[in-house]
């Protein structure tokens, strides 16, 4: 166990080695054949992310943030971006990780799993969430074209942006948010018509992040029909093969509150040359794709910022003297610290069946059609609760270092404002909890409830028969909830969601934990998880509030206001 109290500075640690969880769950869900291949990179990015990649993060941020360059000496436009040079080295170094790269790593002993690349992504999100951006969006655009970009398409785009050869590696990003429609994606007015093997595109995007990178998927209307039906997705280079830019002009950049690593813009398309991606009206299914990386990866930063947090929070408390000790000693200061650990637990319990799910249906291409709506579920899930972890564990680490954490000199503040964008892009938790509704009707209800049953009938270990019985008894109340909820109307559904999704990330992760637990006690004969779990159990679903079933009467109608009443129905009243 790290003594916290010994360091100057968290820095002084490797963040994969002296990181027990995540150590833990790479050796547990990894082939041991990969580990071995990978787990040399996984100790030079802990080294990496803690020690140089961190330090030039604190200079982007405060003083070395992109800047548009619009014109060059001679009075030409050029439409580039400016970066820093340390943060140039990041680029260097972190995608030299192989963060992108190992997926289509030809030489690896097997097919690599996208748990490599996230367990990456995880250690590179703790120094630097503003770089780690555009690392998303690159993964995003490359599977886009992994599953369903042309031959030419992959040979031509996907090989550079899997490239570990830094004069030959670009970046990706994905374009689809436009200023009268973000989450509305079927509100996009971006269009694309077709000129020979190619399609020319005209219109803006608001907030179009990387947004000087190389290889783009741009969402745009090919047809008249109406919402998403008409979409159809675009790759569109930055650089023609001729050598000459394409029409794509970087109006400004946006002045961020956090990330201010990773350019935002503001993209004018002047009849931009694009290539079809797949079949013409299947953009947005395509983008959705894209989306469900990119939503893991935004998971991934919020739990990356909670353990950096707790990092940054145990050791501040552990060294800092008042009232004649040391503030960690204070009850409530380890009740708080107790908590945050607990959460990044159950966040990494339900974040590794996510991964897993993945990996089946996409990397091993296994139970494709039993899997798809509990992925998508999990997807959303990880998105919601461990993007808005990252924001609340920041705060407490912030409160937990007093004035001091509120002074830019100390690491909380910055990472506080980079953690607030993560509930925010790619879908809010509205839309999430929108989405986990629809694909429980399409299906994803069975799923979720029988691999919570199934996980359930794994665990046999004497020791853990109150906390078996207490899960199951957790699990028929989330079945009754979600059957209550999926029969009332749409927006009672709606104003439920969120409620009903929050409710089962609870249960999800209390019984995987149970059952990582278990595995703990087989393999190692260690207790620890099962003591965490208790903790998740008991901080989820000892209080009456957190046990509430919604009731769908509608008390009252005020012109477009419709407020629905929440009330604590006892479990028999709704068999």
């Amino acid at each position: 166990m790290l003594d916290y109290s010994q360091l100057k500075s968290v820095n002084e640690l490797n963040w994969y080695e002296d990181d027990p969880i995540l150590t833990r769950y790479a050796k547990r869900y990894l082939p041991e054949s990969v580990l071995t291949y990978v787990e040399d990179s996984f100790r030079k990015t802990g080294q990496l992310a803690a020690g140089p990649m961190d330090r030039r993060a604190v200079y982007t941020d405060r003083d070395g943030a992109p800047k548009l360059i619009r014109y060059n000496k001679k009075g030409e436009e050029i439409n580039e971006v400016w970066y820093n040079e340390g943060y140039l080295q990041t680029v260097r170094d972190g995608y030299g990780t192989g963060v992108v790269a190992y997926r289509y790593d030809a030489n690896a002993p097997s097919r690599i799993p996208f748990f490599v690349n996230a367990i990456l992504l995880y250690l590179l999100c703790e120094a630097e969430p503003g770089f780690t951006c555009p690392v998303g969006l690159t993964q995003s655009a490359a599977f886009v074209l992994e599953k369903f970009g042309s031959d030419q398409q992959k040979e031509v785009y996907l090989s550079r942006l899997a490239s570990l050869d830094h004069e030959w590696f670009v970046q990706g990003a994905t374009f689809l948010t436009e200023i009268q429609g973000g989450s509305d994606v079927g509100a996009i007015k971006t269009v694309a018509v077709v000129e020979g093997d190619h399609y020319r595109l005209t219109g803006e995007k608001w907030f179009a992040s990387n947004c000087d990178a190389e290889v783009a998927i741009v969402l745009a209307r090919v047809n008249d029909l109406p919402d998403t039906r008409g979409l159809g997705l675009f790759l569109v280079p930055r650089t023609l093969p001729d050598g000459t830019h394409n029409r794509v002009t970087i109006r400004r950049l946006k002045d961020k509150l956090g990330v201010r690593a990773v350019a935002s813009g503001e993209l004018a398309f002047e009849e931009a040359i694009g290539y079809l991606i797949g079949e013409e009206t299947k953009g947005f299914k395509y983008m959705a794709e894209a989306l469900n990386v990119s939503r893991l990866g935004t998971a991934l930063s919020g739990l990356a910022s909670a353990r950096r947090a707790l990092s940054e929070a145990a050791l501040y408390t552990s060294q800092r003297a008042a009232f004649g000790q040391n503030v960690m000693q204070f009850p409530m200061v380890r009740e708080t610290l107790s908590d945050l650990a607990v959460e990044i637990e159950a966040g990494w319990a339900i974040v590794a069946q996510t991964i897993k799910r993945f990996d089946e249906v996409h990397t091993y291409e296994r139970d494709q059609n039993k899997s798809v709506h509990l992925l998508r579920i999990l997807l959303s899930l990880v998105k919601l609760h461990c993007s808005e972890l990252g924001v609340t564990s920041t705060r407490q680490a912030m409160e937990l270092h007093g004035g001091n954490g509120y002074i830019e000199e100390y690491v909380t503040a910055r990472l506080l404002r980079d953690a607030l964008v993560n509930p925010i892009w790619e879908g809010t938790a509205n839309i999430q909890a929108l989405e986990v509704l629809k694909n429980l009707q399409k299906g994803g209800a069975v799923e979720f409830l029988g691999d919570l049953e199934n996980t359930l009938q794994l665990l046999h270990l004497s020791g853990t028969e109150r906390l078996r019985d207490t899960l199951r008894t957790e699990l028929m109340r989330c079945e009754k909830l979600m059957g209550h909820v999926l029969q009332q109307a749409y927006e009672v559904q709606s104003a439920m969601a969120k409620r009903l999704a929050l409710f089962m990330y609870e249960v999800f992760a209390a019984i995987h934990l149970l059952e990582e637990a278990q595995y703990d006690m087989i393999h190692f004969h260690d207790k620890r998880r099962l003591l965490v779990t208790e903790s998740w159990v008991n901080k989820s679903f000892s209080m009456d509030a957190n046990r509430d079933i919604l009731n769908n009467r509608l008390v009252t109608e005020n012109d477009l206001q419709v407020f629905v009443a929440f009330k604590s129905i006892p479990l028999e009243d709704l068999t």
